[in-house]
C-alpha cells in the first residue's frame, strides 16, 4: 500500500497539502490532466537487496537503496502523463515493461515522482543529466530499443542519499522544464 503523506508542486519546496489517500489515483488526478504529455522520473526504494527477473534481460541482482527510473509520456490515453503514471503506482498489472517487473519486486517502492509537461521527447536529456553522479546497475533497462544510445534509464541513487528528490529537480530545472513532485513516502526523503 503507498503511504500518500504528502505532495509538494512547482518549484517551491513549501508544501502544497497534507493528505493520506489509499488509492493511486487520487494522486494522478489531483496533478494531471488528461492528454497531457511529458517526461517522468520515479524514485524507487528497494529496502534489501533482490534478485528480479527484468524480462528478457534476465535475473538481475539489485542493491538496497535508492533508484531514479526515467520515461516519456508523450502519446494519449495509456501513453500520456496520466496514463504512465497510473500505470506504474498501480500493483495490479501484467508485467511487460522493464520497469513493471523491477516495481514488482517484494521490496521495491515508489516513493516519489517528479515531472514535467513538454511534448519534446527529455527522457535521454534527464538520463544524460543524471548518470554522471550515479551508478548503472542494469545495462539496457527501460533503453533495450533506446536510439540515443543510452545505456539505462534506470540509475543507482546509493543507500544514504537524503537529497534524491531535489537532484532530480534541479536536473529537471537545468534541462529549462517546470518539474512537479509527489512524495508518496516520506523514507529516505528530504
Amino acid at each position: 500500500m503507498i503511504d500518500y503523506s504528502y505532495a509538494e508542486t512547482g518549484n517551491s519546496s513549501n508544501l502544497v497539502s497534507p493528505f493520506y489517500n489509499k488509492f493511486e489515483k487520487f494522486v494522478t488526478k489531483m496533478f494531471l490532466r488528461a492528454g497531457q504529455k511529458g517526461v517522468y522520473s520515479l524514485l524507487i526504494e528497494i529496502q534489501v537487496e533482490s534478485q528480479i527477473p527484468i524480462g528478457k534481460l534476465g535475473r538481475i541482482s539489485f542493491p538496497a537503496g535508492f533508484y531514479v527510473y526515467t520515461g516519456s509520456a508523450l502519446g494519449n490515453g495509456a501513453s500520456s502523463l496520466k496514463g504512465r503514471l497510473l500505470r506504474h503506482l498501480s500493483s495490479k498489472k501484467k508485467n511487460f515493461w522493464h520497469i513493471d517487473y523491477f516495481l514488482s519486486g517484494e521490496s521495491s517502492s515508489v516513493i516519489g515522482v517528479v515531472f514535467a509537461e513538454t511534448t519534446e521527447n527529455k527522457e535521454h536529456d534527464v538520463v544524460r543529466a543524471l548518470k554522471p553522479n550515479l551508478k548503472i546497475v542494469c545495462e539496457k533497462f527501460g533503453a533495450s530499443d533506446c536510439n540515443k544510445k543510452c545505456v539505462s534509464h534506470l540509475l543507482y541513487l546509493g543507500k544514504n542519499q537524503s537529497k534524491n528528490i531535489e537532484l532530480i529537480k534541479q536536473i529537471y530545472e537545468k534541462l529549462g522544464l517546470k518539474p512537479t513532485t509527489i512524495i508518496l513516502k516520506k523514507n529516505g526523503i528530504n
